[in-house]
């Protein structure tokens, strides 16, 4: 990766639209999106000991990486369609795997929920915007770049 500012758009997403078949089939999740934020939704015990003199340490005991989108709701769009597919799904039916790629190569990838499906929504004369969430499942799987 070439030293500058980061653009988002060098990151990738892809989400397996056919979760009951193997190995799954990936579409791109990238078209009328325009915004996204990850998360580690970290789970923090914070104690204070006798020895401390009356200061807290902090332990990150858990997380849960999660990552929200934001955008356009582009109908066809294979990614966008399954998503908006399963807004009436529970349990098991919003199930389904998530590959990230970072700009440098990083390959973080694993089990997922979608969650907060809305929209789409928004003026009359507006595009339909729309939000949802991409919950890994446990520890995802991070593979660095090739040297």
């Amino acid at each position: 990766m070439s030293e500058g500012l980061l653009l988002q758009s060098a990151h990738r997403f892809d989400i397996n639209i056919t979760p009951d078949l193997s190995p799954g089939t990936y579409a791109r999740l990238a078209a009328g999106l325009n915004n996204f934020e990850p998360s580690f939704n970290e789970e923090v015990a914070q104690d204070t000991y006798l020895d401390g003199d009356g200061f807290a340490s902090s332990a990150v005991t858990g997380a849960q990486l999660t990552l929200s989108f934001s955008g356009h709701r582009l109908y066809g769009d294979p990614a966008q369609d399954f998503i908006f597919g399963k807004a009436f799904d529970l349990g098991p039916g919003r199930e389904t795997d998530f590959k990230w790629t970072l700009p440098d190569g990083t390959l973080i990838q694993g089990p997922c929920t979608i969650a907060n499906i809305e929209g789409p929504s928004g003026d009359a004369n507006a595009k339909g915007e729309i939000s949802f969430e991409i919950h890994f499942n446990g520890r995802p799987t991070v593979t660095p770049p090739a040297p």
